[in-house]
């Protein structure tokens, strides 16, 4: 029988692998209002960090509009505190911007619980390159 840390370790693999599914078929909205807390930040690659569920919101519908966009990761393993309300995921991140050659990167993602639920609070992203 799994611990209830390695039950969460695998919630926090399966949920990074649910947004980017969601991502992909358009459920930005969706994947931001269960997943994302209201203060997360994202830092990717090159830019400023991002504050705020709404404006990860807006700069990832953006993003996935354009044409030629790719955007793609896999985790590679979490880590979960012994409180059962904290934990992070580290894994591989791949991205293509429109007429730019394809990057490879790492991110770690840090998530913790609301209400019982995880939720993504800070997302950092750097390119391999």
């Amino acid at each position: 029988m799994m611990t209830q840390q390695e039950t969460s370790v695998n919630e926090l693999m399966e949920l990074e692998r649910k947004i980017l599914r969601m991502f992909l078929a358009g459920d930005v909205d969706q994947a931001m209002d269960d997943y994302i807390m209201e203060n997360a930040m994202v830092c990717p690659p090159g830019m400023d960090r991002i504050v705020g569920r709404e404006n990860q919101r807006g700069m990832f519908k953006e993003l996935l509009k354009m044409e030629g966009v790719e955007l793609s990761w896999e985790p590679l393993e979490a880590h979960v505190s012994p409180s059962d309300d904290m934990g992070y995921v580290y894994g591989s991140v791949r991205w293509k911007m429109p007429n730019e050659a394809e990057q490879q990167g790492k991110y770690i993602s840090i998530w913790a619980k609301e209400n019982g639920k995880w939720k993504n609070v800070v997302e950092m992203r750097n390119s391999n390159g």
